[in-house]
């Protein structure tokens, strides 16, 4: 019995010593979702933010946002850099109703580095309203930077006329 005994405390001992450990572990873990729940949200307000500027013709904030070598592949295949991007940026661009920005996804490459997915519905686009969008991020002097974005149209409503 005498052995039980020791063998029990020795197990409650560890026990014990462990739980520290493991309630600092799952403390690590919460402030790692955490983390990436900021991240995230941090991304979809920046995406929401250019998406802003551009319906807004705010064509500065969108040359400011952009990398110097953004690409960006336009639903019909064509393609356009920084100056061509920004030139486009006009107040009358989309008029009507603000363009609804749905089903985020953030996936975080590195600290410095996120894709952007989400769908968008352009109304003032009446030839290419619905499509997805992929947008990369990047950090550039502490500053996030569009890099590169391509925008697909969504084959089951291309050229959908309401």
């Amino acid at each position: 019995m005498q052995s039980c005994r020791g063998v029990t405390h020795s197990i409650c001992a560890a026990v014990l010593l462990c739980l520290p450990c493991h309630a600092a572990a799952a403390s690590d873990g919460m402030a790692q979702q955490s983390s990436r729940s900021s991240i995230q949200q941090e991304m979809i307000d920046l995406q929401k933010a250019f998406e802003d500027a551009q319906e807004r013709g705010d064509a500065e904030y969108v040359k400011d946002a952009l990398a110097d070598d953004f690409i960006s592949i336009e639903p019909n295949g064509d393609s356009s850099g920084k100056q061509e991007f920004v030139r486009d940026v006009h107040s009358s661009e989309r008029p009507g109703p603000p363009s609804i920005l749905y089903a985020f996804k953030v996936i975080e490459i590195d600290e410095g580095c996120a894709v952007v997915t989400y769908k968008a519905v352009f109304a003032g686009n009446q030839l290419e309203k619905y499509q997805a969008v992929s947008d990369t991020w990047v950090k550039q002097a502490g500053k996030w930077k569009l890099k590169f974005q391509q925008s697909t149209l969504n084959l089951w409503s291309a050229h959908d006329v309401d």
